[in-house]
């Protein structure tokens, strides 16, 4: 009878652990490769284009996809479009982002090599040294006002500190806690694609602020000075130590990437770190399902909800945006089981199977 007893608690524990576990966190689905190819590098000529294969080599292990494009047979273009609104000398390099935005970049104004203007900036290398450690980092863009700028780094480094003392509670442990990042004005030309890639091209009136986490992921979008002076930010890095499962948007689970190198070394240092390998196929597929599940109870900031889908693991690989953009329309959304509710049904049926048995027993007695 005790053993029996036992075996029943032992087995509503697993049923109600497998029920209420969440295996990944939002910071850990940030390291994981669920999203496209963010941007694309072409680099233009005239009749033929080449892209040197040790330069193309560097951008192999990053979000960045490099293409020789020539113009011949494709005046009507947009790159062709940009490159001669621009009036850009022959070869030219133009960034494209997934949504379509163009970027000239020189090297000769420079003297620096594509990859190095692309991926290497301080910020970025800062950014590739620190993510895989660090709860995630807020960038603070200062505006023209110094007062203001004082006033929200001041905010910010308050709020980090805020979560920092709640990272304990937390589902998963991270090592460091988030911290704050200062562009300056004065550094606004070296920050240069890092800042476009955020849709700021100027010196903003006044401070702006981005969450960044996992690998190299915007949480949400920009926010403005009346909402850093808010609890925005505090909302943003919540969320990343929050558990994926928790029914939140997808929108927040895969953010808008900055452009930033990924080698071989950081990745195995971040397998280390989290336990599993964010890139194995398995892994992946599993991420996928979880952020397949229907969205009940959001909980992003704005309460803002969007149908959620099942991710095409094929298609997400190796993907060129398009510069040439059309209307996709929407395809629907399959139906799929979670692995977790099988296993649940199996542990709960256990539990009945036993309970019967044991009934069943005691009657004969």
């Amino acid at each position: 009878m005790h053993k029996l007893r036992l075996l029943l608690g032992i087995l509503f524990a697993m049923y109600v652990s497998s029920v209420t576990a969440c295996k990944y966190t939002i910071r850990e689905i940030g390291f994981s490769t669920l999203s496209r190819v963010t941007y694309t590098l072409y680099r233009v000529d005239g009749n033929a284009s080449s892209l040197a294969s040790q330069e193309a080599l560097r951008f192999s292990e990053s979000n960045v996809k490099t293409i020789a494009y020539h113009l011949k047979g494709k005046e009507d273009s947009s790159i062709a479009d940009f490159v001669k609104k621009q009036n850009l000398s022959l070869p030219a390099y133009v960034l494209v982002d997934a949504n379509g935005r163009m970027l000239s970049l020189s090297k000769k104004t420079t003297g620096k090599t594509v990859s190095e203007i692309v991926l290497f900036s301080s910020l970025q290398n800062e950014m590739l040294a620190e993510l895989p450690q660090i709860y995630a980092s807020v960038l603070l863009i200062e505006g023209r006002n110094y007062i203001e700028n004082e006033l929200a780094k001041e905010k910010l480094l308050k709020t980090c500190e805020r979560i920092e003392n709640v990272m304990p509670n937390m589902p998963k442990q991270v090592d460091e806690g988030p911290n704050v990042k200062v562009i300056s004005k004065a550094r606004f030309e070296e920050e240069k694609v890092l800042l476009w890639s955020l849709g700021i091209e100027e010196a903003p009136e006044h401070p702006i602020a981005f969450v960044v986490y996992g690998k190299g992921r915007i949480m949400g979008e920009k926010i403005n000075f009346s909402q850093i002076k808010e609890d925005d930010v505090y909302k943003h890095l919540s969320i990343i130590g929050a558990d994926c499962e928790c029914g939140l948007d997808r929108k927040w689970m895969l953010g808008y990437q900055v452009p930033l190198n990924w080698p071989k070394k950081i990745r195995q240092g971040l397998t280390n770190n989290l336990g599993f390998d964010v890139d194995n196929p398995m892994i992946l597929t599993e991420m996928s399902r979880i952020l397949a599940i229907e969205n009940k109870a959001p909980k992003d900031p704005d309460g803002v909800s969007f149908e959620p889908v099942v991710i095409n693991l094929e298609d997400e690989f190796d993907d060129v945006p398009v510069v040439e953009h059309q209307k996709v329309e929407e395809e629907e959304d399959t139906v799929d089981v979670h692995p977790m509710l099988i296993y649940s049904l199996v542990i709960f049926a256990l539990i009945v199977i036993v309970g019967v048995g044991f009934v069943l027993k005691k009657k004969r007695n």
